[in-house]
């Protein structure tokens, strides 16, 4: 009589129990955002033209071909970036518009809120210092950051029309001058901080700009020198 008659066979595989693991919404969300910061360190450092496409892949850890199912352009991908970096700066900035004060306070608390922002990650300064000579140089980006571009004038017409209704100005001051003022200052700032590489002078350039704002850095006539 057989041994194995009327043994029932089971089989020796073992079930595969599938991992819940994450959403591919979630994984999707999270190349996108890595590929946008990715794209902004390399475009900072070496500008819109010379960037492409693998260089940006390579670093995300990507192939080239996946950019593609997020931005159908390496212009467009110029833009998300760009539109990502001005609601990160701007997000803080408006903080400082949400709270009561002076002109010169607010815009000391924006100013203060760039120098963290520096510290945090200089990328953001070192990509918003590139896009005025970039949208001059490469037509195909004109038409699609001309509507992001405008969120920093909103934020400075915002400080000065507020001051304007508290009736801050002296006599004589014209406001768009104000407004080309901070703009200047601003973007200065941005610059020195991307040219130099130097958080801490940047910072110490902002303490410096404090006390000018307030009268405060130079010594009035008749006090003793500060070493004196």
């Amino acid at each position: 009589m057989d041994g194995n008659r009327g043994r029932r066979h089971v089989s020796r595989r073992t079930p595969v129990s599938k991992a819940l693991g994450r959403p591919r919404q979630v994984d999707s969300t999270e190349t996108r955002n890595t590929l946008l910061e990715v794209a902004r360190r390399i475009f900072a450092r070496d500008g819109y033209g010379a960037t492409t496409n693998r260089s940006i892949a390579e670093e995300a850890g990507i192939t080239t071909g996946a950019i593609y199912h997020y931005f159908p352009s390496k212009a467009e991908l110029f833009a998300a970036v760009y539109d990502q970096v001005q609601n990160i700066v701007y997000d803080r900035f408006e903080v400082a518009l949400s709270k009561p004060g002076s002109l010169i306070e607010r815009f000391s608390s924006a100013l203060d809120a760039a120098v963290e922002l520096n510290r945090s990650d200089s990328s953001l300064a070192g990509f918003v210092v590139t896009v005025p000579t970039e949208v001059q140089r490469h037509a195909e980006l004109v038409d699609l950051l001309a509507p992001i571009r405008s969120r920093s004038t909103v934020f400075i017409t915002q400080l000065v029309a507020d001051a304007v209704a508290n009736d801050e100005f002296a006599a004589g001051v014209e406001p768009a001058a104000v407004e080309d003022l901070l703009s200047v200052v601003m973007s200065g700032l941005a610059v020195f901080s991307t040219v130099t590489g130097d958080r801490d002078r940047h910072s110490a350039a902002v303490g410096a700009l404090h006390r000018f704002l307030v009268g405060d850095l130079l010594r009035r006539p008749g006090h003793p020198p500060r070493n004196g």
